[in-house]
């Protein structure tokens, strides 16, 4: 049965009015070069936020405090695809046919991130000192313009999974995943973010098992472990 989200929770929210004295570009304000993140977190905090600029332009956020539970580094291609990180800096493979045993083997370097490397990434001192009141220790402050929001219900405690735009805090697409089953329910932005991660590795894993029996890999530290 179809289900039909809102942004209610979002929307009962309080608004912050903030202004800034130069021009505000939601890109390039803060936007660092870098090929940015995918991580997967819970909200721990949720604030509105309505910017105006010197040219009293006006733009309108939602900024979530995350608390990381895992992050990668976005990776593409040579034709600028968007292509699986590097999960681990190693991987199992098996021996045989019985999946029995398996060898370890370097996989090169990992695009796993620490906390502190995630936060060195997607923060901005411009936008931190911004959002100094909603802050919470632990969290990367992460900013979505409240027009990709729509109809989309999102409330403290929720798995989200995000990309962001480059290397910086402001949200590309974010998608809330059901704990149950581990796969995004509704999201914004671009491409699902389930989809295109978590979804695509599974459909790569069934599609090798029904394979010819072959060496395979079984990476250490993937999304489902």
């Amino acid at each position: 049965m179809s289900r039909i989200y809102h942004n209610q929770p979002l929307a009962n929210l309080p608004v912050d009015n903030i202004s800034v004295d130069t021009t505000w570009d939601s890109v390039s304000v803060c936007t660092k070069h870098g090929p940015g993140v995918i991580l997967e977190g819970v909200i721990k905090g949720k604030a509105r936020y309505c910017v105006t600029d010197k040219d009293h332009k006006k733009v309108r956020y939602y900024v979530f405090q995350v608390q990381t539970q895992r992050a990668h580094r976005r990776k593409f291609d040579s034709s600028g695809k968007e292509i699986e990180p590097n999960f681990s800096e190693t991987t199992n493979v098996s021996k045989g046919y019985l999946n029995s045993s398996y060898r370890t083997e370097a996989k090169g370097t990992t695009d796993k991130l620490t906390d502190q490397e995630l936060s060195a990434l997607v923060s901005s001192p411009q936008l931190t000192s911004l959002s100094t009141k909603h802050r919470i220790p632990g969290c990367v402050g992460l900013w979505v313009e409240e027009a990709q929001l729509d109809k989309m219900e999102l409330d403290t405690e929720d798995l989200v999974r995000i990309k962001t735009r480059g290397n910086s805090p402001f949200v590309l697409s974010i998608g809330k995943v059901e704990n149950e089953s581990a796969t995004v329910s509704n999201y914004a932005g671009g491409e699902a973010v389930g989809a295109s991660w978590t979804d695509k590795i599974m459909n790569i894993k069934s599609a090798a098992s029904d394979s010819t029996p072959q060496e395979s890999e079984v990476a250490d530290d993937e999304w489902d472990d």
